[in-house]
């Protein structure tokens, strides 16, 4: 518990919650208070206590409402949110998501990113992260200042290997598509940092990290090159590794030893580091992961698509429950909304034979993501000094347990108030910060135009 010496004035006042802080003891403050100011967190603690350090120009009366910080999508392809229903008409047939990702346009990316974003914020996110798999950065980082949610970003399609990634996932490319790839590890390179100098401006809503695509994507030497430019400018450095378990080990075969262990030997394995998917992992790798604290970023959906063929051995949640930092995220969301995550995350758990508690799966969407991006100094949990992205929810009222009951039952039900660093953009349940119909009508139109264009791609 933690209040301001003597009565201050401050932006904010949120009163008479129950506040889950997500801090390393993932305190519980029945009646709590979070007071708010040039949207920082500046007292956090029983409502008594806060009330007489702190005096809110405005007030929130929670009335007894969950106040838990925002979630993070810590891995999603947002260009690509608009080929949710799309998706299964695509089938096993000669059109695939390379196609659709061929024909990509700004406009197009910018509107997926703004109708992600409000299904976003309507189920309690206030920020989420894409791998580098957006060909015009701009065009998604406007939806920061437009809508208010924080978003993370890299440099596009950093790989000099693309066509391994086409033998490996043929229904994730098309030749059309590969084009758009760097042709050399020359140029590859030239795109590693190309977005850290959206870094500079400490307040922006847009952040940037270092990110190749990975999966067999890229040389040792281009890796060693983002490895580098990463450390340099001491941001996180991100790939894919081990989406299709298969593949991952066949690699192990030929190199003597598994991908992760031959990244732990070239460049050594730290925090600093982020993997996403790591569907297979056995002791070894287990070992590794625990020892060099990497970041881990797991896509629920991902493992469900790697038990449904016999050939996963997820350890996302059991390494979670060992220590590690494991985010949750959706990858894409192509069967569910958002606020189910948490669910299907708690599915996957039973499943893979590490049972996850609330708790434990807030963590993953919280402070856990934000980790994922080198973030955790700044948001993902209620504490002093940190950014005011924060959600009041007023889930089913049960009365037994606030944590289960708001993050894994509520979903968008009791989603009250959305706020990023104290900008409020969902009050009483209602988008404030946009035109709905609007984004919607947009995103409408680039689908339309969209499979237009994928048809016509096709007949060349």
């Amino acid at each position: 518990m933690i209040a301001s010496s003597g009565p201050t004035t401050v932006d904010l006042v949120i009163r008479h919650g129950h506040v889950l802080t997500v801090n390393a003891g993932d305190d519980e403050i029945l009646d709590g208070a979070v007071a708010i100011d040039k949207g920082r967190i500046v007292a956090v603690g029983a409502t008594a206590v806060v009330d007489e350090g702190c005096r809110g120009r405005a007030s929130i009366d929670a009335l007894g409402a969950v106040v838990r910080p925002g979630s993070i999508d810590a891995h999603i392809h947002v260009s690509q949110y608009t080929s949710r229903s799309v998706l299964p008409r695509m089938g096993n047939g000669p059109i695939n998501m390379g196609h659709w990702k061929a024909e990509l346009r700004p406009e197009d990316e910018h509107a997926s990113a703004s109708l992600a974003s409000i299904d976003y914020l309507r189920c309690g996110f206030t920020g989420f992260v894409d791998p580098g798999t957006i060909f015009e950065p701009d065009a998604v980082a406007r939806v920061a200042v437009e809508l208010g949610i924080r978003i993370w970003l890299t440099d596009p399609y950093v790989a000099d290997l693309g066509r391994n990634l086409g033998e490996m996932n043929p229904e994730l490319v098309a030749a059309r598509f590969l084009a758009r790839w760097p042709s050399s590890t020359e140029g590859a390179a030239r795109r590693v940092g190309s977005q850290l100098w959206r870094n500079a401006d400490a307040h922006s809503l847009v952040r940037a990290f270092v990110g190749i695509y990975g999966e067999f994507t890229e040389s040792d030497a281009l890796r060693a090159h983002a490895f580098k430019i990463a450390h340099a400018n001491g941001v996180q450095f991100q790939q894919h590794l081990g989406y299709t378990p298969a593949a991952y080990r066949d690699q192990a075969a030929r190199l003597g030893r598994t991908p992760l262990a031959e990244i732990d030997r070239l460049h050594g394995l730290a925090p600093d580091i982020t993997l996403v998917h790591m569907n297979d992992v056995g002791p070894d790798d287990e070992a590794l992961l625990l020892k060099g604290q990497a970041r881990l970023v797991w896509c629920p959906y991902g493992t469900l698509q790697a038990i449904g063929v016999g050939d996963s051995r997820n350890r996302m949640s059991a390494l979670s429950q060992k220590g590690a930092r494991v985010a949750a995220a959706t990858d894409i969301p192509r069967v569910v909304n958002f606020d189910a995550l948490a669910s299907m995350a708690i599915g996957c758990g039973a499943a893979t034979g590490s049972p996850l508690g609330p708790h434990q799966v807030l963590r993953m969407l919280t402070c856990d993501a934000a980790a994922s991006v080198g973030a955790d100094k700044m948001t993902g949990s209620i504490e002093v000094g940190k950014s005011a992205d924060i959600v009041v929810h007023r889930p089913l009222e049960l009365g037994v347990d606030a944590c289960w009951e708001s993050v894994v039952l509520g979903g968008r039900h009791g989603i009250d108030k959305v706020l990023v660093a104290g900008r409020s953009l969902v009050d009483n349940g209602r988008l404030t910060c946009a035109d709905e119909g609007a984004i919607v009508e947009t995103a409408s139109r680039s689908i339309t135009g969209l499979l237009s264009r994928i048809a016509l791609a096709i007949q060349k």
